[in-house]
């Protein structure tokens, strides 16, 4: 995976961890930019890697964590579907989604990263909460939590349910 690649997708998942709605005003990274300007190296690791180079598929399998300056993202399965160019087109991460960046953490049980609509799709129970501890911090739960990146959209569809403790609260547009 050439490494520009890798660091793009890498920067969608950072940008769904820092949902505009969640925000505290400083704004959410958009993919291939780091938020806080942070820089070094990713890192991915797994039990197992598997590329099918017909198919333009790499498979992450087992124990996948992926380190980086800005966030860590861990999971069972990782999925790297590319184009034909070697440009990534979509990420599927599946069974015991946890990504965390700085005091945001999301979990679900699939994540599914769209680079032509730089949509994020969080499946399966999912919960983004931001705030450094229990009495302080703000939790968004739904069905399905879409996160348009390009345009700092968030979509919780179905059971919607959003919780905030202490003194915090969420940002709105008016705010």
């Amino acid at each position: 995976m050439k490494t520009s690649n890798r660091i793009f997708l890498l920067a969608a998942f950072a940008a769904a961890l820092a949902l505009p709605c969640l925000s505290s005003g400083a704004g959410s990274p958009l993919p291939g930019h780091k938020k806080g300007g942070a820089s070094g190296p990713t890192k991915i690791t797994s039990d197992r890697l598997e590329f099918d180079y017909h198919n333009f598929v790499a498979l992450f399998d087992g124990n996948v964590v992926v380190t980086d300056p800005e966030f860590v993202l861990k999971t069972d399965k990782m999925l790297v579907f590319f184009e034909n160019t070697n440009d990534v087109k979509r990420v599927d991460c599946v069974g015991n989604v946890d990504m965390r960046s700085d005091d945001v953490h999301a979990r679900s049980g699939r994540a599914i990263y769209t680079r032509e609509n730089a949509q994020v799709v969080l499946q399966d129970e999912p919960v983004v909460s931001k705030g450094a501890s229990e009495t302080d911090r703000q939790t968004l739960t739904g069905e399905t939590i879409r996160i348009w990146l390009n345009d700092e959209r968030v979509v919780v569809e179905n059971g919607v349910g959003v919780e905030s403790t202490g003194g915090s609260s969420f940002k709105t547009p008016k705010d």
